[in-house]
């Protein structure tokens, strides 16, 4: 690693840690595990996503240090691979971050690309990702129907979080990080607006296998009307934004494409806000 960067592929990886815990703490996150609550999980609680992020901060490593040394997309999905097989074991079989995987992976992997000196520090993580492996990167509808993901990408014509990492991550860029960075003092506020901003527009694809178009539809009404009575900035906004929560809940709905899309953001807030200093010395911008 580039010692003039400062940034070694251990803090990286722990900064994705700490964006994995930070989106797991968002609450209300309609539908999703948080420590309040299972959300339309009851096969999986919070502890269950601790011990996933847990063993997954090793496989980031390395996937950063893969990243560093121009690796192909062929090698990190080699090392995903390894990483989900391990998530599987520490959670008894519960998939709580195979999107994480995808998206924070090559995202960790462009961090290290960047902070081994092969971009300069105004390249965002995103264009890196599209950059080093969006060539590769292969399209639903170019695959066959391998997982869930896929299935729906084609059922529906949406592209999902294969696309998303062959544009450079757009949502992030174009939405999560505004979502962000709109003035909102209490930061566990801002990610529960940007959860609600990235729901309201982006393609999830275990919103289409838990409720269909119809579900999908009613998720990113329900988002819209949140954001349109002014989201986390209208009093009495935590009650509403619960009520939404419970409204998932009822109708067997989750996001997890969108979380997997949060969690993204905080990573590259992270990253993209201070990146010549490692994680761990940095002031927390997270919290």
């Amino acid at each position: 690693m580039n010692l003039q960067n400062e940034i070694s592929s251990a803090a990286i990886a722990r900064c994705v840690s700490r964006a994995l815990r930070l989106e797991l703490e968002t609450y209300p996150k309609p539908g999703l595990v948080s420590r309040i609550d299972n959300g339309s999980h009851p096969d999986m609680d919070a502890q269950c996503f601790l011990d996933s992020i847990e063993c997954l901060e090793p496989f980031f490593l390395l996937l950063a240090e893969a990243g560093a040394k121009e690796c192909s997309l062929l090698e990190l999905q080699e090392i995903g691979i390894a990483a989900e097989a391990a998530m599987l074991t520490a959670t008894r079989g519960r998939n709580t971050h195979r999107g994480a995987i995808f998206s924070l992976g090559l995202l960790a992997a462009a961090a290290g690309r960047r902070a081994e000196g092969g971009f300069s520090p105004g390249n965002s993580l995103g264009e890196i990702v599209a950059d080093c492996w969006g060539g590769e990167l292969m399209l639903p509808g170019e695959l066959p129907c391998i997982s869930d993901g896929i299935s729906m990408c084609r059922q529906h014509g949406i592209s999902g979080a294969r696309g998303e990492a062959k544009r450079g991550f757009p949502s992030v860029y174009g939405i999560g990080l505004p979502a962000l960075g709109i003035g909102i003092v209490d930061f566990s506020d801002a990610c529960v607006q940007a959860f609600f901003e990235l729901l309201a527009c982006c393609e999830d694809t275990t919103l289409l296998k838990r409720g269909g178009e119809s579900g999908w539809n009613f998720a990113r009404a329900e988002a819209r009307r949140f954001l349109d009575a002014g989201g986390v900035l209208r009093q009495g906004w935590m009650e509403e934004a619960a009520n939404i929560h419970r409204g998932f809940v009822a109708r067997n709905l989750t996001a997890g494409g969108v979380a997997d899309l949060l969690s993204a953001t905080l990573f590259v807030h992270q990253m993209e806000e201070d990146f010549l200093r490692p994680c761990s010395d940095k002031k927390p911008a997270l919290s």
